[in-house]
């Protein structure tokens, strides 16, 4: 008896669970139907019981929306229509308005609103392009002629947080990686020394940008802030060959021979790198946007407020100085960063009416 009981109730509540999710179904049909017949409070009460009750598709939530919309028009509810009309952005950044969307007042009201990302992730792969240039030079033997430092450009991803303040102003913070190798040669007539490091560094940039046509699709900004650099590894390698007499009682080029050897450092631990480096960041970039995604090129430049190396520790290591003759240069870094950028946008709704009120 209680077994037959239980049966029933849970096909009861299984046949109103059919019933509920059949009107769920057609509720966009009945919708429209209500609001071509001119009964607009029951098409509103419809479907905010619906969105209540039922989950909807994004496709059906967006035609949900439009009947709440022009219902709202015709019943001059000015709130309910700004309401909607914001929900129906956000769920369809890049909704388009089409021919049978309704009535002139829909499409007024819609070019009263524009929509732009509050909070934005992402990353930007960039192609970086590097420069070291020593402003002060150190030689330990005599007559050596320095070479440039011929760094290496690299291919790095930095992940990314945008924050609107305001409309067209933004607060950015970015993470990344980079590598920082070099060569470069020091010599003269009978001596050769041959340089090569490997640098890592961990990059946290804090900033600011400023959108010049916020409201439109394709945004240019440009942007500045302060890059931090936090040293991960310094690994010097070096060469270095020399003329020794073989027999300094002989004459001519024969009389010597070329004798090689070489050495490896870890500078970060010698602490000849310093840990930190501070530098200073400008750049511009587009930046379309496409319904919750977005897609840009960027550009930054990139130049260090403080040296690479530190001075106070560049004469500690005694063989870099006696068995190589090398001295660190006081030394800084600039760079390039040619990227493109992929975003995820967290969209916000605004009026432009409401913007004009209260310039």
């Amino acid at each position: 008896m209680i077994k037959n009981g239980i049966c029933i109730i849970v096909l009861f509540l299984y046949g109103l669970r059919l019933f509920s999710q059949s009107d769920c179904n057609n509720i966009i049909e009945n919708a429209t139907d209500l609001y071509h017949s001119g009964r607009y409070e029951e098409c509103i009460q419809l479907l905010e019981n619906g969105f209540k009750k039922c989950y909807l598709s994004k496709n059906k939530k967006e035609s949900a929306y439009i009947l709440l919309i022009n219902s709202n028009i015709e019943k001059d509810s000015i709130q309910a229509v700004d309401k909607y009309f914001r929900l129906l952005l956000l769920n369809n950044p890049a909704f388009k308005i089409k021919d049978y969307d309704g009535i002139d007042d829909f499409k007024n009201n819609y070019g009263n609103y524009y929509i732009y990302p509050k909070w934005t992730i992402g990353i930007r792969p960039h192609y970086c392009i590097m420069n070291i240039f020593a402003y002060k030079t150190y030689n330990v033997m005599p007559d050596a002629v320095a070479g440039k430092y011929n760094v290496s450009k690299s291919v790095n991803t930095n992940l990314t947080v945008d924050y609107r303040l305001m409309v067209k102003w933004a607060q950015f913070m970015e993470i990344g990686y980079f590598n920082v190798n070099y060569n470069r040669e020091i010599q003269n007539t009978y001596w050769h020394l041959k340089c090569r490091e490997k640098t890592g560094y961990l990059q946290w940039d804090i900033g600011s940008k400023y959108f010049f046509n916020a409201q439109e699709k394709l945004n240019f900004y440009i942007t500045s802030g302060m890059s931090n650099w936090f040293l991960t590894k310094s690994d010097l390698t070096l060469f270095v060959t020399e003329k020794k007499a073989d027999n300094p009682y002989s004459s001519g080029t024969d009389a010597y021979k070329d004798v090689t050897d070489g050495g490896e450092f870890d500078l970060k631990k010698e602490k000849q790198r310093n840990s930190y480096v501070a530098a200073l960041l400008w750049g511009s970039g587009l930046m379309y946007r496409s319904g919750n995604i977005g897609y840009g090129i960027d550009t930054r430049y990139y130049w260090s407020v403080n040296t690479i190396n530190n001075p106070s520790k560049r004469t500690e290591n005694g063989e870099l100085i006696k068995k190589f003759a090398y001295l660190d240069d006081n030394f800084r870094m600039s760079k390039w960063d040619v990227s493109v950028t992929i975003t995820y946008m967290f969209n916000k709704v605004k009026s432009k009416k409401y913007r004009e009120k209260h310039k």
